[in-house]
């Protein structure tokens, strides 16, 4: 686990769970980033039972090896062979603790038909969905996830410096996009933070175009948004790139978005909110002219998920920074039929203001 101790995680949620208005007496978990956190599992299926003096991993037969070595600290549970699964397991569990009476479960995780399931599997239950408990404690990283997202900001970096010299009239955008998820696991990453962005030309006017089999022509601003995973941790970075000369009027919208990022960072501190940071860039976006042309939100948390919680929006008055957070600044202006601009560095705050983790040039850069 390249953090924290499972102790120090474990007394986080049950300290979460004590303070709830509404007492439970358990928490299930299913979520796999929620429970990799607590954890340090890295398979894919698990469910985690915490309660004020124990914890207890429930898992099949394929993880069980690995599970005993990565789940420190937790007491193993094997699901019964055959059909029963995980709800024959849960409700063995549960029925050899009859003090727990409330059942929290995470409500954003389980359909409709799990619940009804599980409920019948133990209909003397009384279920309480709960919201978030464990993200956001995510939301604040410790030392050893900071160094995680640094590793996985490097090898994203580095990928792109491998390829950049593709950046040239008649690449395709598939066909770079490809060579740089490539880079990224040949340099490291276990995978891609997501499907990597490449949008040129007018197509650059949709913030999440998928990657097409349009070639890269002279004259071209192409927008470039990627990210590594490594160990469970994501970066996440954009850039745009001119390809051979560019406009007065490229040069103009990309010295806006510099500057509505580089006004939003210099603000970033411990107290600050989500929206006041969001409302920086956006003012001064919207002073220039553009302000229908910014769309989306100014950033979001990162970590184990790529959106590892709430971000810079205007909808984030209640998101008050606090060190060891890691959120994206990533202003953008997109004009329908010339395309657009956006740039992104990931950020850390801390005690005295905030960390720039990416470190790539993001002044305009034309390749000739």
């Amino acid at each position: 686990m390249p953090a924290e101790t499972s102790p120090n995680r474990l007394l986080k949620v049950r300290e979460a769970l004590a303070s709830r208005d509404v007492s439970i007496d358990a928490l299930l978990l299913t979520d796999l980033d929620n429970i990799g956190y607590l954890t340090g599992f890295t398979g894919s299926t698990a469910q985690v039972v915490v309660t004020p003096s124990e914890a207890l991993f429930i898992t099949d037969s394929r993880y069980t090896v690995q599970a005993a070595r990565e789940c420190t600290g937790f007491t193993q549970v094997e699901t019964p062979r055959g059909s029963g699964g995980y709800g024959e397991a849960l409700q063995n569990v549960l029925k050899e603790r009859p003090i727990v009476q409330k059942l929290g479960f995470e409500a954003g995780n389980v359909t409709v038909a799990a619940w009804e399931k599980l409920r019948e599997l133990s209909p003397k239950l009384e279920w309480i969905g709960t919201e978030n408990l464990v993200e956001n404690l995510r939301m604040v990283k410790d030392a050893g996830e900071i160094a995680t997202i640094r590793h996985a900001i490097a090898v994203a970096e580095a990928a792109f410096l491998s390829v950049k010299h593709l950046l040239v009239p008649g690449t395709r955008e598939q066909d770079f996009a490809r060579e740089l998820e490539y880079a990224m696991r040949r340099g490291g990453a276990e995978g891609t933070a997501f499907e990597s962005i490449v949008a040129s030309g007018s197509q650059g006017a949709r913030p999440h175009h998928h990657a097409g089999p349009r070639p890269f022509v002279t004259g071209d601003f192409v927008t470039i948004d990627w990210g590594a995973c490594v160990d469970g941790y994501n970066s996440d970075i954009t850039r745009t790139i001119g390809i051979g000369a560019v406009t007065s009027r490229q040069r103009e919208v990309y010295a806006v978005v510099l500057e509505a990022q580089r006004l939003a960072i210099a603000a970033i501190r411990p107290g600050a909110t989500g929206k006041e940071i969001d409302a920086i860039a956006r003012d001064y976006i919207t002073a220039q002219g553009f302000g229908n042309a910014f769309g989306h939100g100014l950033g979001h948390s990162l970590g184990r998920d790529v959106h590892d919680g709430p971000g810079l929006s205007v909808r984030s008055d209640s998101l008050i920074l606090s060190p060891g957070m890691v959120l994206t600044v990533e202003p953008g202006i997109y004009l329908e039929d010339w395309g657009g601009v956006r740039i992104e560095e990931d950020i850390l705050v801390t005690e005295g203001g905030c960390e720039v983790l990416t470190s790539l040039p993001n002044g305009l850069e034309v390749l000739l």
